[in-house]
């Protein structure tokens, strides 16, 4: 993707974020990673972290929700506009939190067991499968458990 800048998430981007997650409800037959609520969300991004996209006339194109523990990062929430999918946006936007993340700290996520498309793009970042959560969403769907760490 050319002319992106990476960003900080902060209470500002509320409503962008909101609109991404209300799209992706629309478009996805499966839940997206748990209910997530505009006061979940508001409470993410301000008490946690987040990163998003955005091109260049400033429209958030993806983020990713984080929080910070002692021994590990944990993504909570990643989204992308649907008609961005398939075009960079994600893989630029983790490729850029793995970057800016410790070497020394392993990264975790959950995803869905049928969002394929993600899976596929995780796997190939070099995140490794390490474990599930059955009946996990509401449909009744177990989460997949992935783990990136950097080789040393």
């Amino acid at each position: 993707m050319n002319n992106v800048q990476f960003i900080d998430l902060d209470e500002n981007h509320l409503e962008s974020c909101w609109r991404i997650v209300e799209e992706l409800d629309q478009h996805y037959d499966h839940p997206i990673g748990g209910n997530w609520t505009r006061e979940k969300l508001h409470d993410e991004i301000c008490n946690h972290y987040g990163l998003g996209i955005c091109d260049s006339a400033g429209e958030l194109h993806a983020f990713c929700l984080y929080r910070q523990f002692p021994e590990r990062r944990e993504i909570m929430l990643l989204a992308t506009r649907p008609r961005l999918h398939r075009m960079g946006a994600m893989r630029a936007l983790i490729r850029s939190f793995i970057d800016a993340s410790p070497t020394d700290e392993p990264i975790w996520l959950e995803v869905h067991a049928g969002n394929l498309p993600a899976i596929g793009l995780y796997e190939s970042l070099g995140f490794e499968l390490c474990g599930e959560r059955p009946c996990y969403y509401s449909d009744g769907a177990k989460a997949l458990l992935y783990q990136y760490k950097r080789l040393r």
